[in-house]
């Protein structure tokens, strides 16, 4: 799942919707159990997850870091990865180009 820190609490409301669905191998950085732990190199974990997973969850605000989504998608498009958008609020397409 790729999101902004400043949606820390939507990721979380997100996987844990996810589990109770019956999907319970969702990575999330901020996970205490299967994210990643402190000292970890976080580019590597993400890059190990992203080979992994099936799907990436990109959670849409307007604090979406202009470098790292992109980055995160392409990586995640490479890797022919399916790709979800959720917005996490209403934003103008004007507003998020």
């Amino acid at each position: 799942m790729s999101h902004s820190s400043a949606n820390n609490a939507e990721a979380v409301a997100l996987r844990d919707w996810l589990k109770r669905e019956g999907w319970d191998d969702v990575f999330l950085d901020v996970d205490p159990d299967r994210g990643i732990a402190a000292g970890e190199r976080w580019e590597r974990a993400l890059n190990e997850a992203a080979s992994r997973c099936e799907a990436v969850l990109f959670l849409v605000s307007r604090d979406c870091s202009p470098r790292l989504v992109p980055q995160e998608f392409n990586l995640a498009h490479k890797l022919n990865k399916r790709l979800f958008g959720l917005l996490v609020e209403d934003i103008p397409v004007a507003d998020y180009q």
